[in-house]
């Protein structure tokens, strides 16, 4: 059921996107923003995008609001979950900016798909610094394309034919989504400079800004919209979604290990390897995690300890659980989703737990 829901879900967003893109294309006069809307639809309408963010957000709203009004408000719903989409894409752009990422959905990142641009501009022209200039501008312009993407989805929410009441209660959620987005990476960038482990309790609070929060956020404003009853229903919904997200990140973090390694970064399967390494195993990874490079013995070595300190399989079971936390919330909400939703939301959880993408 889950697959087909967010197959269809997903094209139909796909098209509300085109849509809107081509709404900002008309009423924009100045040829340069038409240009820089029109990279930013290209980096934004990627295939390989799942649009979980906005699918939860229709999803929340159409298991709390009268099933008799779901077909009458699903254009619109679907219209206004755009703006969740376009603050996942913004971080994503600023993400990929901080780590110089290469490649985003197997496709370039926002800031080398503006480097390669000025590229073919500059190709047969000699200047001084010619590389640093594409570089500066592929990060100028995605900084501004980053804060432009949170402007967009602002703005979405903003012109939505809600209520002014509900309005106000979705805009407040977007920002507190943006404030969480924002303190997880100044948090994480702090600790990698600063070459500082963090704690299971600290790892999963950045996995809560970072990940869980926007997914939380998603959901509870298709709940706010559907006038959901924050005590009985969209609290224990935003609980749940909360727990879901950790799940992800850490369920994230498993797929990316061997990256993550490479780039010494000390996800949940490293806190957890350091929880249970000897004095040499820990000596080892120590020396390891502080050199400029990592070739692949190093690598295969960071690996064997993780498997021999079952760091792997902890995690993994430390997903688990979360993810039973979530579903044990989602029984909780009173009056019940409508019931193909809440098949979808049982089913949700385990899809993020077992997810391979």
């Amino acid at each position: 059921m889950i697959e087909n829901f967010l197959k269809s879900e997903k094209e139909a967003i796909d098209n509300e996107l085109e849509e809107y893109f081509s709404y900002l294309n008309s009423i924009e006069n100045e040829i340069l923003l038409k240009d820089f809307f029109a990279h930013l639809q290209e980096f934004t309408l990627n295939k390989k995008a799942k649009r979980l963010h906005p699918i939860l957000l229709i999803a929340a709203f159409a298991g709390i609001v009268n099933p008799i009004n779901v077909d009458n408000q699903i254009g619109q719903i679907r219209k206004t979950s755009l703006a969740v989409e376009f603050l996942h894409n913004a971080h994503l752009i600023h993400d990929d900016l901080i780590d110089a990422d290469l490649k985003r959905r197997s496709k370039p990142t926002f800031h080398m798909q503006l480097k390669n641009e000025l590229n073919q501009v500059y190709d047969n022209i000699e200047l001084p610094n010619k590389e640093e200039l594409i570089r500066m501008y592929g990060r100028d312009m995605s900084i501004l394309g980053g804060t432009q993407g949170y402007l967009l989805g602002l703005n979405i929410l903003k012109t939505s034919r809600f209520s002014d009441n509900l309005k106000l209660q979705a805009i407040n959620e977007y920002t507190a989504a943006m404030d969480e987005l924002l303190k997880g990476q100044i948090i994480e960038e702090y600790m990698n400079y600063h070459n500082i482990t963090m704690t299971l309790e600290q790892y999963l609070s950045i996995a809560e800004m970072q990940r869980a929060s926007l997914l939380e956020k998603s959901a509870k404003i298709g709940a706010i919209l559907a006038k959901g009853n924050f005590h009985y229903q969209i609290n224990p919904l935003s609980k749940a979604m909360n727990l879901m997200g950790q799940a992800f990140a850490i369920r994230d973090d498993i797929i990316d290990i061997k990256s993550d390694i490479k780039a010494r970064k000390k996800k949940i399967v490293y806190i957890f390897a350091v929880q249970n390494t000897d004095e040499d195993q820990s000596k080892t990874l120590n020396e390891i995690y502080h050199l400029e490079e990592l070739n692949k013995n190093d690598v295969k070595t960071v690996e064997t300890i993780f498997t021999e300190t079952n760091a792997i399989i902890i995690a993994e079971h430390f997903s688990k659980n979360l993810i039973s936390q979530a579903k044990a919330s989602l029984k909780d909400i009173y009056p019940d989703l409508n019931k193909d939703q809440k098949s979808f939301f049982n089913e949700f959880s385990d899809f993020m737990y077992m997810r391979d993408f």
